[in-house]
């Protein structure tokens, strides 16, 4: 009979065994039972290697899962995966429900905006795109394979659960991806010159947008009493008749941006974008772009 690979016997000693095993105790049992024979001076790192890179490569698909420092046991052992215990309205439930229910890796950005407009997520924080990236990525970097989550790229984020063959696409994108050089890191990027109230160039984000839209608010109309983390970005107030009536704004770079974030329509009154792109978009839009060049034109800017 022929010998096992390292592989193959370290799951036939484990499975004999019974039991976690470390990686010495695993090359020691296969070589005492002659099912590997090999020339190297350190056989049990090599053992530790291949299991430790087979785990790591194949993640849940792999026989094998880490159940401690050089220690190793069979996946076959696990019981029966369950829904994670993320206590209701934190980061990490809300990212794994928008990700279970979206079937597909999202930015950060995109989970976050989706989680608050679906109420999954309880946050009166600032910056909770940013917290959500932070949260999952130490999750992930803590917890190695155990983690309920995967990062692709950068940003982006996926389920375990989905398997390796399932995220092989977007893994296989995201090693194609262009180092940026030295050079790249250097450049900016910037919008169309407006040379508007100190502002030099147009929005490329929404964060520009909102910052463009503080600077002709008041020519729009629109008194701003709110600006808040969660969906809609902002409550304000316009003149009807003899009074002001409050009206809720989405801030958006492009309008179509407000469908891509599963928005609710019935919850927003206003889109307040720099391009307007979303034809049969069923809100009153107010593009900014088009506001300064009518503006301009008037001579009130």
């Amino acid at each position: 009979m022929g010998k096992s690979t390292f592989i193959e016997a370290a799951y036939k000693v484990l499975k004999k065994e019974n039991q976690p095993l470390s990686a010495e105790e695993i090359t020691s049992i296969a070589i005492k039972d002659d099912l590997i024979s090999t020339k190297g001076k350190t056989p049990s790192a090599t053992m530790s290697a291949q299991i430790y890179m087979g785990i790591k490569r194949k993640g849940k698909d792999s026989r094998f899962r880490k159940v401690g420092p050089g220690i190793f046991g069979l996946r076959e052992w696990e019981q029966p995966s369950k829904t994670p215990a993320f206590r209701k309205g934190s980061f990490k439930r809300a990212a794994y429900e928008t990700l279970k229910q979206a079937g597909k890796p999202m930015s950060a950005e995109d989970i976050t905006k989706i989680s608050l407009n679906r109420g999954l997520l309880e946050t009166s924080g600032k910056t909770p795109d940013a917290t959500m990236g932070a949260q999952l990525y130490m999750d992930i970097k803590k917890k190695e394979d155990e983690s309920f989550f995967v990062q692709l790229g950068k940003n982006r984020f996926g389920l375990r659960e989905w398997g390796l063959e399932a995220l092989e696409e977007d893994i296989e994108k995201v090693e194609k991806e262009k180092v940026p050089t030295a050079a790249d890191k250097k450049r900016s990027i910037v919008g169309d010159p407006i040379n508007l109230k100190g502002l030099v160039y147009g929005p490329i984000n929404e964060n520009g947008v909102i910052f463009l839209f503080a600077k002709v608010h008041e020519e729009l109309g629109i008194n701003i009493e709110a600006i808040q983390p969660a969906f809609p970005d902002a409550k304000g107030r316009r003149r009807k008749g003899k009074g002001w009536e409050d009206v809720w704004i989405e801030f958006e770079y492009k309008s179509s941006d407000f469908k891509r974030h599963d928005h609710n329509p019935k919850e927003c009154d206003i889109i307040v974008c720099w391009n307007h792109d979303w034809e049969d978009c069923p809100l009153e839009v107010i593009e900014l772009k088009s506001v300064i060049q009518n503006l301009k034109t008037r001579g009130q800017l």
